[in-house]
């Protein structure tokens, strides 16, 4: 297994990763957060890691890069390790990777869209444990009155994730209908 950290100053993202089947498979994406936070994460996480950092290919430091700073992006989901996730947070992962970039829905929403209504928590908890947050955009998520909800980066970060793809927040933290 490998890792690559990505970025400057402190916005720093990393990737988890490994060779599967002669192409990378990514096991996790961390947050941007100072590197060395971002060093201790890793090492806690996935203590037989690599210590040598690799590069991973085909180009996907450079698109966690672009969607990090709000740019569309195509992205190979299948370079992503789902067979370590539950059935239903596979479902709601999947699902969440269908907000397009601009827009967002409600957890709820997300819910009764996988065939669970009423299971707006589990969805809440399967997005909060996101491996891949940033690739599989759970900062689009948010609660039915428009109000932000957690994320795993802070809600500030999420108001940032969200600007920068044109989806804005009143003085209240709260996205208009208009992005539903």
């Amino acid at each position: 297994m490998y890792y690559q950290i990505i970025g400057d100053n402190n916005d720093y993202i990393a990737v988890v990763w490994r060779f599967a089947e002669g192409k990378p498979l990514i096991e996790n994406i961390f947050l941007p957060c100072p590197r060395k936070q971002l060093m201790a994460k890793i090492k806690r996480e996935y203590s037989a890691i690599n210590t040598t950092e690799r590069k991973i290919p085909r180009g996907i430091a450079r698109q966690l890069t672009e969607v990090y700073s709000g740019m569309k992006i195509s992205f190979d989901y299948s370079l992503l390790n789902l067979a370590k996730l539950t059935e239903f947070s596979a479902r709601v992962l999947k699902q969440a990777c269908k907000i397009p970039r601009g827009k967002v829905a409600t957890y709820s929403g997300l819910a009764a869209k996988i065939g669970s209504p009423g299971a707006a928590r589990p969805v809440g908890t399967a997005l909060a444990n996101n491996p891949f947050p940033l690739v599989i955009p759970c900062h689009r998520v948010v609660r039915t009155d428009g109000s932000l909800g957690g994320f795993g980066g802070g809600v500030k970060m999420k108001k940032e994730l969200l600007s920068r793809e044109g989806v804005a927040s009143d003085n209240k933290d709260r996205i208009s209908t208009e992005y539903f």
